[in-house]
């Protein structure tokens, strides 16, 4: 595994502030505002205490590890991911929060057959793939596969996600407009009662992704993506959403 590098996350609440610090690596999918924005929603709509919570897709287990730490009690979390770096890990930053985490490798739901959840927390990769591989959230060694438009994935986890739910659970995924998220939605409200947007944040395009402004227009032009104008600047977002069968 290569040598971990830190990252923080940082939740402010009523003047205070937490710090949760976790190592992650160049071989594992690096957590961006859309993790930071995943978590905060769960955190303002869960406020019972949880038997169980699974992170989808853990990468360096920030997800399970600060909603251990910040939702009023949670009895087991899991986590899994593809990756046996990912998986390594998340032992290894839950270890040094003093963390119990049951954490497995494989894909999606495949390590928790028969097992059912509270909350599902996914946070798995969700880009057009084109986009995905000249960011930097996705390094050489980190798949994607999410397909040209980016909702496979996430469009899988929706039509098997209930029956790894308990009644009345709660799957939180995040939807990014670097995708065709129109399928996603659509998946979503076919498999659920209730689809509901939680949190919208939005971002400029810049970085690697400005140098290749050509590719993004070219998935705009064809309606993959959904970008907005704002002065000189093109803006894509990130939403997170709440889906249940409770009404």
């Amino acid at each position: 595994m290569e040598t971990p590098k830190p990252f923080e996350y940082r939740e402010k609440k009523l003047g205070d502030t937490t710090s949760i610090v976790v190592e992650t690596s160049a071989a594992v999918f690096y957590p961006t505002s859309t993790t930071v924005l995943l978590v905060d929603a769960i955190r303002e709509h869960v406020t019972r205490p949880l038997k169980s919570l699974l992170d989808l897709g853990c990468g360096c287990g920030i997800v399970g590890i600060a909603l251990k730490k910040l939702l009023p009690a949670v009895e087991t979390v899991c986590a899994s991911d593809l990756s046996k770096t990912a998986v390594e890990l998340t032992k290894q930053n839950a270890d040094s929060h003093g963390i119990c985490i049951d954490c497995r490798c494989g894909s999606l739901f495949e390590p928790w057959a028969g097992t059912r959840f509270e909350v599902i927390a996914d946070d798995v990769a969700g880009v057009a793939e084109p986009i995905a591989r000249v960011s930097s959230w996705y390094p050489a060694a980190v798949p994607s596969e999410a397909g040209r438009d980016g909702p496979r994935w996430i469009v899988r986890i929706l039509s098997q996600a209930k029956d790894y739910l308990l009644p009345g659970g709660k799957l939180f995924f995040p939807v990014v407009t670097l995708s065709d998220h129109r399928k996603i939605l659509e998946k979503a409200k076919e498999q659920f009662r209730s689809v509901e947007l939680l949190k919208e944040q939005w971002y400029p395009v810049a970085g690697e992704l400005l140098a290749r402004y050509d590719l993004v227009q070219e998935f705009a032009r064809e309606g993959i993506v959904e970008l907005r104008q704002r002065g000189s600047r093109l803006w894509w977002a990130t939403r997170v959403y709440l889906a249940t069968d409770s009404l």
